[in-house]
């Protein structure tokens, strides 16, 4: 078994409601760029539920072994889990685990759901072409000292991406782009307009074409693509918190 570096474990923390939070990383990322929203939901009584998905929090070889359907079936398997418990579960993603929570709920009869800085289209337009390419990993230009302040930040991330498990993720946003209508479940979408890495307009392209009656769109100025983690975090958890407490603890 794969050793999970000592940033990226995964955490749950039971709440004192009938709701839990899934909280789901993004690409690359691990379960710590979603924990300080954990402990705000937490600290309101929710339970809360942050998994590891496959391939990361080891090594970027062995994220190059894992696909999409890894990921999700890790998601989907937590999520029943915490049915078995919980009256309602919400799952809550970021970038990539936004994209799976939206799958999740085309799924399943999720009652709502929470994506943050999920993508659709990428600004790299570079990601497009990867097929094209003979190499195998992109590295992240990242100096040492970045590096340094990352892990002092509690956090964890790959500093090489595998274009084969990138590719598997642009299989996954083609294949939620088509399911959108499908998906009924209220919807809180966040997103930042400084975002450096998903292009803006994905928010609003989720937002037109979800098929959810209740839905709303937040936008951020001041955060970069991580808004869990960012100078705007607190107006992230406070949407959220308000977005849980708009019926879904009463729903049946």
């Amino acid at each position: 078994m794969k050793s999970i570096h000592r940033n990226a474990e995964p955490f749950f923390w039971e709440g004192k409601k009938e709701v839990a939070c899934l909280l789901i990383h993004g690409f690359t990322g691990s379960p710590a760029d979603m924990k300080v929203l954990g402990t705000s939901l937490w600290k309101c009584g929710y339970g809360v539920s942050g998994l590891l998905l496959p391939g990361h929090g080891t090594t970027p070889e062995d994220l190059a072994t894992k696909s999409w359907t890894d990921w999700f079936n890790a998601v989907e398997e937590e999520y029943l889990k915490l049915q078995q418990s919980y009256r309602l579960v919400i799952p809550m993603g970021l970038s990539m685990g936004g994209v799976l929570a939206m799958h999740l709920a085309a799924q399943h009869q999720v009652r709502g759901f929470v994506s943050l800085s999920a993508p659709i289209f990428l600004l790299d337009e570079r990601v497009y072409k990867i097929d094209e390419y003979e190499f195998e990993y992109y590295v992240k230009e990242r100096t040492p000292e970045a590096e340094a302040h990352i892990l002092a930040e509690g956090r964890f991330s790959y500093d090489a991406i595998p274009l084969k498990a990138l590719s598997s993720l642009l299989e996954l946003i083609d294949l939620v782009k088509e399911e959108l209508g499908e998906i009924k479940a209220s919807a809180l979408i966040l997103q930042s307009q400084d975002d450096t890495l998903v292009n803006p307009q994905s928010a609003e392209y989720i937002y037109d074409h979800l098929g959810s009656k209740e839905k709303e769109l937040i936008w951020l100025e001041k955060s970069g693509h991580v808004i869990t983690l960012g100078v705007e975090r607190q107006l992230v958890f406070e949407r959220i918190e308000q977005f849980l407490q708009r019926g879904l603890e009463n729903a049946v």
